[in-house]
């Protein structure tokens, strides 16, 4: 077979062309959606800001978490503190350190959380993974229309 010849269109034991491009374009698009949440998170979380405000402990609880290692998943409990801020909101948070009845600095963000420690800044791996969804996304979409640009070349 010459490079000016094509290979034919059905070949034994593959799917349809058809289908490849269809599937490949449904790939695409999930992870351009992924990307486009990986993104508005990763975004949101390095710009809010973190207002450091005193805080009274007026309550505290247990609750139970499912947590999953190698060995298989259990359930853990955690503390979990409420506490009155100023303008007698209150907000509830994971705390071991924190006992009722004391005045803490709790760090209150942008949207109302309310934390312990100001969490930390995305990383730059995080932003790789941010990069990296994107370029499969784009090279997913690339393949996809490849795929159909095939179907409509003339044999």
């Amino acid at each position: 077979m010459t490079s000016a010849q094509r290979r034919p269109v059905d070949r034994a034991g593959y799917p349809p062309p058809a289908l490849t491009a269809a599937v490949l374009a449904l790939f695409a698009v999930v992870l351009a959606v992924c990307a486009v949440v990986a993104i508005g998170e990763t975004t949101a979380r390095a710009f809010t800001s973190y207002t450091p405000v005193e805080a009274t402990v007026v309550d505290e609880r247990t609750e139970e978490a499912l947590v999953a290692d190698r060995r298989g998943s259990n359930r853990v409990p955690f503390r979990v503190v409420s506490v009155e801020l100023p303008d007698g909101i209150r907000a509830e948070m994971h705390s071991d350190d924190l006992v009722v009845g004391a005045t803490a600095t709790v760090y209150r963000g942008d949207s109302g959380a309310v934390f312990e420690t100001p969490p930390a800044r995305p990383t730059v791996l995080e932003w790789a993974l941010c990069a990296a969804i994107v370029a499969a996304a784009v090279v997913l979409a690339v393949f996809s229309v490849r795929c159909m640009l095939a179907l409509r070349a003339p044999a």
